[in-house]
């Protein structure tokens, strides 16, 4: 009977040890879930407030409105790449708008002291004009009226006209003969002659056949001009048109150098 008892008390330590072993594994099994559920909690927070700083509020408004889908690692780094070489084209486009800007101004800054220490004076208009003078050959041989200028470098009325004539000749220079002859020059002297100069400045205008209609003397105002240029293209398209039209006179005559001159006189004519 004792050694039943015996047997009995060893089976009954030997389970409450067992017991106490079982509670033991338990609690530190639990222990260890708390512990990876805390873990877990951690990098959730960590991982969440890493995205907050890098989001911008309105990205983060649609987060927490259900309205932001998450974009995986390898589309979010196509997103940066592509973002990144956009902001390159960028840059580079901005560098070179700045480059032909910074070119453009100092270009048009040194052209502007280039005129400004360098003018064009009448004088050097008046040459220039000479340069791209229409020969003496062509009045009354092309169907156009001429005007036909004698000037010299010292002439000072010469230098106050040459602005207004340059003007007249940009706006009529596809429709008239402009002849400049420096009256200074000694290969001048036939021409001077031809026209009936005696004095300078002297602007003869001359009809489509070559026949001089008048000669106006010194500064001429820019509408005078016009309005005689006006009727010798009139005058020349019923002559060019072979109309029996009356030819119009010219509003403007000062000099008429031919008016007692035997007949043909007013005609000049000049060969090759």
């Amino acid at each position: 009977g004792n050694n039943n008892n015996i047997i009995n008390n060893n089976n009954n330590n030997v389970s409450s040890r067992r017991s106490f072993y079982d509670s033991v594994i338990k609690i530190s099994a639990n222990n260890d879930n708390n512990s990876n559920n805390n873990n877990n909690i951690d990098n959730n927070v960590k991982k969440e407030e890493k995205e907050s700083t890098t989001m911008s509020a309105q990205e983060r408004i649609l987060r927490e409105a259900g309205l932001w889908e998450e974009d995986d690692e390898k589309t979010s780094t196509k997103k940066e790449e592509k973002s990144s070489s956009n902001s390159d084209e960028l840059d580079n486009s901005r560098r070179r708008n700045l480059s032909v800007a910074a070119i453009s101004t100092v270009f048009a800054l040194t052209n502007f002291f280039w005129q400004y220490s360098h003018p064009v004076t009448e004088t050097q208009l008046l040459a220039n004009m000479q340069k791209s003078s229409a020969p003496v050959t062509t009045i009354g041989q092309n169907g156009k009226p001429s005007v036909v200028d004698f000037w010299a470098p010292w002439c000072e009325n010469c230098r106050l006209a040459a602005p207004t004539l340059s003007k007249i000749e940009e706006e009529y220079k596809d429709k008239v003969n402009f002849v400049m002859i420096n009256g200074g020059e000694d290969a001048a002297w036939p021409y001077i002659e031809a026209f009936g100069v005696d004095a300078i400045p002297h602007l003869a205008l001359v009809d489509s056949n070559g026949d001089v209609q008048t000669a106006l003397i010194g500064p001429i105002p820019k509408s005078v001009l016009e309005a005689d240029l006006d009727v010798l293209l009139r005058n020349a398209n019923i002559i060019n048109n072979n109309e029996k039209e009356e030819h119009q006179p010219l509003p403007f005559v000062m000099l008429d150098v031919f008016k007692d001159a035997p007949a043909g006189r007013r005609r000049v004519h000049f060969d090759n």
